[in-house]
């Protein structure tokens, strides 16, 4: 949990000597690349709203001009331009941890939110931004943002890690909220928790999803009814000079998921993303076999599950019906936006709303 300061900490080049230039670098730097949410008064990557490609590119273009290579979360971490430029002259950087603050508030027990399955804390900065809730907020995100080492073994370990940066009264009860794949963190957090006697508040999932090599028998072989029938229809409705192309287009993916039935490998997986860039990507390939492999428990606790209706309804299985067996005391509110934009604006508002109602 600690933000203590550290010399020469992962980017590991000479410090540069005090001087204007490199503020005013990075301030240019800043402005050009964090378009209009960027340039408002006291600007923090943590408040401003702003995506993770413009914040690679502002790294970028760091890197470029003043030859530091800073990591995401370190950026995440500093916060604001004036705090980069002074790490870059000081050479001196914040420990690497999974925790970080995401919005202050009062002494209440806070909330805690974790990241989905590509592991940054920009998946839920918004959301912190967003809640009316008055207490603090905090995020979790894995090993691998900070010039630490990407690790992400499993689920639970992951969680048990997470469990060990938990602060506050051991008398208060612990709120966690997890998007997409966070959300089995949360679940493995609270297990934990539980076994220690310690007090829950509201475990939340976020449109997470059991994956489907868990799903019970019934639901996958509706599933695969559905998604064949659909395939069919896009078949006959496409001209005939394109079936061949549709037809390839098919088979393709029923390969790699066929394969995939019979691996753990990342690539294989339904979220496999080739392009992303590779600074968030090794800690995503390793969080999507620690997903592929985890097999959600039984659990005697209450649960919440943020639903996006129209994900439901695109994706053909409706998450409710993978996690019922395995949270009997499961409530369901459904939320405006897709699995993707439920994050952000508009659609965060009346998340984080529901969120804050049900809070301790």
């Amino acid at each position: 949990m600690s933000d203590a300061m550290t010399p020469n900490a992962q980017v590991g080049a000479a410090p540069i000597e005090p001087s204007f230039s490199v503020q005013e670098t990075v301030l240019a730097i800043w402005q050009r690349t964090t378009g209009p949410k960027g340039q408002q008064a006291n600007p923090d990557l943590r408040h401003i709203g702003i995506g993770v490609r413009r914040v690679v590119r502002l790294l970028d273009e760091i890197e470029w001009s003043l030859g530091k290579r800073i990591p995401i979360g370190t950026a995440l971490r500093l916060g604001t331009p004036e705090a980069i430029a002074q790490a870059i002259v000081t050479d001196r950087w914040p420990e690497p941890s999974p925790l970080l603050l995401l919005k202050d508030g009062d002494d209440r027990p806070p909330l805690y939110l974790i990241a989905g399955v590509r592991g940054t804390l920009f998946e839920v900065v918004a959301l912190a931004r967003a809640s009316p809730f008055p207490g603090k907020i905090w995020g979790f995100q894995p090993p691998g943002f900070e010039g630490d080492t990407p690790r992400f073994e499993s689920i639970e370990a992951t969680a048990a890690l997470f469990v060990k940066h938990l602060g506050g009264d051991r008398t208060d009860p612990v709120n966690l909220v997890g998007y997409s794949m966070g959300g089995e963190i949360a679940i493995e957090m609270a297990r934990a928790l539980r076994s220690d006697n310690r007090k829950l508040g509201l475990i939340g999932l976020i449109d997470t999803n059991v994956v489907e090599r868990h799903w019970s028998l019934t639901t996958r072989l509706r599933y695969a009814a559905r998604r064949s029938q659909l395939r069919v229809w896009g078949l006959f409705e496409a001209p005939p000079g394109q079936r061949l192309e549709t037809l390839l287009n098919i088979v393709r993916p029923l390969i790699r998921r066929l394969i995939g039935q019979f691996t753990y490998n990342a690539e294989f997986t339904r979220y496999y993303e080739s392009s992303l860039d590779e600074r968030i990507k090794v800690v995503k390939d390793l969080a999507l076999e620690a997903y592929e492999r985890y097999v959600p428990p039984v659990v005697d606790f209450p649960v919440v599950l943020f639903k996006s209706w129209e994900s439901a309804k695109r994706d053909l299985v409706d998450p409710v019906d993978t996690w019922r067996p395995k949270v009997p005391e499961l409530e369901v509110v459904e939320v405006d936006g897709t699995h993707a934009n439920m994050i952000f604006p508009p659609f965060v508002h009346g998340l984080a709303a529901e969120i804050s109602i049900r809070l301790s």
